[in-house]
């Protein structure tokens, strides 16, 4: 499907699939020409992302589109400074090479491959080690998709979101793995009252499934593919851009810069950065064109 030269995955990559250019934040730039015909669907790529007042960054974003197809993921590490740093980033790799070692066919079934990528990648992070050779403890989320043939596939583990945009509406994918979760269903079923629930959500934000725990099972992954028109956006973001911004924000930010999506995620980054206590922010915006 895709063909990329050996890189090391920045965490600041930008791609702008329109103008054939690519890069990696801190390296050298590399260049090469996309000979699209005009006809022909296209996903432009817009990312970006800032350490906010954290001492490191953590997340790990990537992006890369050709034509209608594209890969983009999200993951915010945690576990450390240097441990959530390497799980991020491990668990990229993992999902990236597995992807580009399919070759350059069409994936018949991208949620099988989704699984299996987020197994190997748990299992790449769990079996990591520290200075001392000690098991490094560390693990990190991951949010990812997939376009092809006019559809969105996605994978999501604990609690980056995938916002998907379409006209005025925006509107949230993917299921947050985190302690809240369980808290709803137990108050659905009767289990507990709103009272117990209030007593018990001072944890709601504490993550029930991560890549790097060593048995990841609980995964967000869509069986079917959902529908892409003509100009839809889809945003992957780590929760530093979320807990800072509404959803109402950030969809007024990207609207007032949809015609540039590397623009439209600078102005999502530079929203936030500067405030108090702001986390790593990263997004990956893709968009759409037919």
């Amino acid at each position: 499907m895709f063909r990329r030269k050996k890189k090391q995955l920045g965490q600041a990559a930008q791609i702008d699939v329109a103008q054939g250019w690519y890069s990696d934040a801190g390296m050298d730039s590399d260049y090469h020409t996309l000979k699209l015909p005009a006809s022909q669907p296209a996903v432009h790529v817009g990312m970006s992302a800032i350490i906010g007042t954290r001492k490191t960054q953590q997340d790990t974003i990537y992006a890369y589109a050709q034509g209608g197809c594209a890969l983009a993921l999200v993951c915010d590490g945690m576990g450390g400074m240097a441990g959530g740093e390497r799980a991020s980033r491990v668990a990229a790799d993992s999902i990236v090479d597995a992807w580009f070692a399919q070759g350059d066919g069409m994936i018949s079934d991208i949620p099988a491959f989704f699984q299996a990528a987020a197994a190997c990648a748990d299992r790449n992070v769990y079996l990591q080690k520290d200075e001392n050779g000690n098991p490094l403890r560390a693990g990190t989320t991951v949010a990812a998709v997939v376009v092809q043939n006019g559809g969105l596939y996605w994978l999501s583990v604990g609690d980056s979101r995938i916002y998907f945009i379409h006209g005025n509406e925006i509107l949230t994918l993917n299921v947050e793995h985190n302690y809240r979760m369980v808290l709803n269903s137990r108050l659905k079923r009767g289990e507990i009252t709103p009272a117990q629930y209030a007593a018990e959500e001072y944890r709601a934000e504490a993550l029930i499934s991560y890549i790097g725990s060593g048995n990841v099972s609980l995964m967000d992954i869509n069986a079917k593919a959902y529908p892409l028109a003509d100009g839809d956006m889809v945003l992957l973001s780590s929760d530093g851009l979320f807990r800072s911004l509404n959803e109402e924000e950030i969809l007024n930010i990207v609207k007032k810069k949809e015609t540039d999506m590397q623009c439209a995620a600078n102005a999502l980054t530079a929203a936030v950065e500067g405030r108090k206590k702001q986390d790593n922010t990263s997004v990956v915006l893709l968009q759409y064109r037919e």
